[in-house]
């Protein structure tokens, strides 16, 4: 009778055991799920976020873009090449030009400059000039030729006609110079005017934004061109807490697309009045324009057969 009772006994603490253990696995393995879901969860969010985050370098390079950056960088590759390539032209220059507040008749001049080799301290190279007047009438005739280290740095001038009988000594920059002229002789030129394009763009891109406007698919001179338009829609501005008036309303400039050269400038004033047309302040066209044309000493010298210097 007690053999049996410890069979009963013995066989219902093996049930027991048995029951633990399966309740014990099944606590466990709920355990691990639940724990395994809330740890899977923060995982997720942070390796997978909805959107990733902004490069820094583009952010940088969007704050440091400017319109006038892609002009500038045209602007230097011609004049980069005009250094390399071309040692002198001839052209027919078209020369429009307000002196004070006058806008001075259009003069077409026939043109020879030959460049002189660039010096380490030169923003550009120096020049040879000849120039001869050919309209407007009451000007044609008059020769003016700038050969500096020949002359002591001076131009010499004559006009046509019987006042022609006489020509003259100036200084690039005196009064009797630069009458009827918005720039002295020193500064004339393809090479000079891209520099200048360059300096100005450097300038106005300190300054603040600005409007470019780009052209194709017109001509000058039967030469396919872009047109390039920087625009201050704001005469004044503020930089670095003082006010800065802007040199020009708007600046055109004609690209030859196959020979990277200015062939057209044109520079305009803000418009009198509100919606009315910009004033037109100076403009240079250079038709018919022969490159490296193998000009010698002889046509920057007033004793040259073909010129009419007393």
């Amino acid at each position: 009778m007690a053999r049996q009772r410890y069979r009963v006994w013995t066989a219902r603490l093996i049930a027991l055991l048995f029951i633990a253990t399966i309740v014990a696995a099944g606590l466990r393995w709920w355990w691990l799920s639940v724990t395994k879901s809330e740890v899977a969860l923060p995982q997720t969010t942070l390796t997978q976020p909805s959107s990733p985050p902004e490069n820094p370098i583009d952010v940088v390079a969007s704050v440091l873009a400017h319109p006038l950056d892609e002009v500038l960088e045209l602007a230097r590759e011609a004049l980069r090449k005009h250094r390399e390539n071309h040692q002198d032209y001839t052209a027919t220059l078209l020369k429009t030009e307000r002196i004070g507040k006058v806008l001075a008749p259009s003069n077409t001049i026939f043109l020879k400059l030959r460049y002189n080799p660039l010096q380490s301290n030169e923003a550009s190279r120096s020049i040879n000039v000849y120039l001869k007047f050919l309209e407007p009438k009451a000007q044609a005739g008059r020769e003016v030729l700038f050969a500096p280290e020949r002359n002591n740095g001076m131009l010499k001038a004559h006009e046509g006609g019987l006042l022609g009988l006489l020509s003259v000594d100036l200084t690039p920059n005196s009064v009797l110079a630069m009458r009827g002229n918005r720039h002295p002789i020193t500064e004339l030129g393809i090479e000079k005017l891209l520099t200048k394009l360059i300096e100005k763009g450097e300038r106005d891109r300190k300054l603040g934004d600005c409007q470019v406007v780009r052209t194709d698919g017109e001509t000058i001179d039967g030469r396919p061109c872009e047109r390039i338009d920087v625009i201050h829609p704001q005469k004044r501005v503020i930089h670095e807490g003082e006010p800065i008036d802007h040199e020009f309303f708007m600046a055109r400039i004609w690209f030859d697309k196959e020979k990277l050269i200015p062939l057209k400038y044109a520079s305009y004033a803000w418009p009198l009045e509100e919606g009315g047309e910009p004033l037109l302040e100076e403009e240079y066209t250079y038709m018919d324009l022969k490159l490296n044309v193998g000009l010698d000493d002889e046509d920057f010298d007033v004793n040259n057969p073909d010129y009419r210097f007393p």
